[in-house]
């Protein structure tokens, strides 16, 4: 789930909103909110916001796949 807002101010105000809506039992299964910096704007579009930040996960994490196998040869085996 995201929200974004602007200003620090309203996301830790925002923060503080969900957290206190939040189940004690969601809470201790783990399940936390945290602040990120985004290049989104505010008022996007939550399941927009959401889509938005997974792909823009997903292809972190596939540039950092690649350059680590870049790093280490290809990432093929060496004896």
């Amino acid at each position: 789930m995201v929200e974004v807002v602007k200003g620090r101010q309203n996301a830790e105000s925002t923060l503080k909103n969900f957290e206190s809506g939040q189940s004690p039992a969601d809470r201790h299964e783990g399940w936390r909110y945290f602040l990120e910096k985004s290049t989104l704007k505010a008022g996007t579009d939550p399941t927009e916001a959401t889509e938005l930040r997974q792909a823009e996960l997903e292809r972190r994490e596939s540039k950092a796949t690649q350059e680590g196998e870049a790093s280490n040869g290809g990432g093929g085996f060496s004896r």
